[in-house]
């Protein structure tokens, strides 16, 4: 009887020292399940932070060449003369001073206003006076100064348009030109944004592209 006492005694034991070690178990697994989310979050927060930094990027580009470009930024403050806003997708800058390499390069271009350039985004930006510079100007100062333009982002305003019918019309034209990447029309701002590669299309094959639709687009 003794013993059969005991072992039940131990058997029971036995059992109560498994069940708390799959306590202590399942509980740690859920700490760290807990602790997952808590990197996804960290994870986020990172992505944040280098986005926060390429849109601050552009600021920085800006502030370095004021110095060899204020007085050409200033004068063409004038509200009265018509400037072109575009940017381009440019390859090889990799740091401030190619950044200052680009800005100076198109700074010195007479016409062009408020150049910059961003080595996060691989990205220049600039608003010229059509009546002064034509867009392969300012795409041979790019590649002069050592880097290389892989695509032209234009705005621009497009007359007549007055529905979906409209844009879609426009869209579609420019869809098709060779050399085109992308385009995005809209009847109700009146404006289409082209991107294309400039080494297969013209700014003035595409410009002329949106005038054969019938519509009239407008620098």
């Amino acid at each position: 009887m003794r013993s059969l006492i005991k072992d039940l005694m131990l058997v029971g034991s036995a059992a109560g020292v498994a069940a708390w070690v799959w306590a202590a178990d399942n509980g740690t697994c859920s700490a760290d399940k807990a602790a997952c989310p808590a990197a996804a979050a960290t994870c986020s927060a990172s992505k944040d932070t280098c986005s926060a930094t390429k849109e601050a990027c552009p600021a920085t580009a800006g502030s370095a060449c004021c110095a060899e470009a204020g007085a050409k930024t200033t004068k063409a403050a004038n509200k009265d003369e018509k400037v072109v806003r575009v940017s381009y997708t440019v390859t090889g800058m990799t740091c401030a001073a190619c950044e200052t390499k680009v800005t100076k390069a198109l700074a010195a271009i007479d016409g062009v206003t408020e150049p910059s350039a961003c080595a996060d985004s691989k990205t220049a930006k600039l608003a010229y006076n059509p009546k002064k510079v034509k867009d392969q100007k300012v795409i041979a100062a790019i590649n002069k100064s050592g880097f290389k333009v892989a695509a032209e982002t234009l705005t621009v305003q497009v007359d007549g348009m007055s529905c979906g019918a409209c844009s879609d019309k426009v869209s579609k034209k420019l869809a098709s030109v060779k050399g085109v990447k992308e385009q995005k029309v809209c009847h109700e701002s009146k404006q289409a944004v082209i991107t294309f590669d400039p080494a297969k299309v013209s700014q003035k094959d595409v410009l002329a592209a949106i005038d054969s639709t019938g519509f009239k687009s407008v620098q």
